[in-house]
């Protein structure tokens, strides 16, 4: 049974929560589709998914696609690296917390140590532009 999560669709046939990535739910959050035929479960159409998963790929900071993501422990949303590091030590230097910029996030202290490397969405990314670049040849 597929489950719809965000703009995405997620074979797992598990409900989830925007931003809650996963090793479980990592193919459905980068456009990446499982092989489920043999359990009956319908296939995706791969361009369709290629087209909502771009949306993944841009930084709620800076609009832009990120190129050095980094995901956030304890809330999931990913950032670019030099933005979400320049935004936590603006707002340190002002005595603030930094909030997740991502809309409707309820986490309201972003720390340096909160964030690590997302080697499976720059991975991701970077397999979408080769492939898009291999389209436009």
């Amino acid at each position: 049974m597929d489950v719809r999560c965000g703009s995405e669709i997620c074979p797992s046939g598990r409900k989830l929560t925007a931003g809650a990535y996963t090793s479980d739910n990592m193919p459905c959050l980068y456009g990446l589709q499982a092989d489920r035929e043999a359990d009956g479960t319908e296939g995706v159409d791969e361009d369709m998914i290629v087209t909502q998963s771009q949306t993944n790929f841009i930084c709620p900071i800076t609009q832009l696609e990120m190129k050095k993501p980094v995901k956030n422990k304890v809330c999931g949303h990913t950032y670019e690296e030099e933005a979400i590091v320049r935004m936590i030590e603006s707002k340190h230097k002002r005595k603030k917390k930094a909030c997740c910029p991502k809309i409707g996030c309820s986490h309201t202290d972003v720390r340096m140590s909160d964030l690590i490397q997302d080697e499976a969405l720059r991975r991701a990314i970077e397999s979408h532009n080769k492939k898009k670049h291999r389209q436009s040849n």
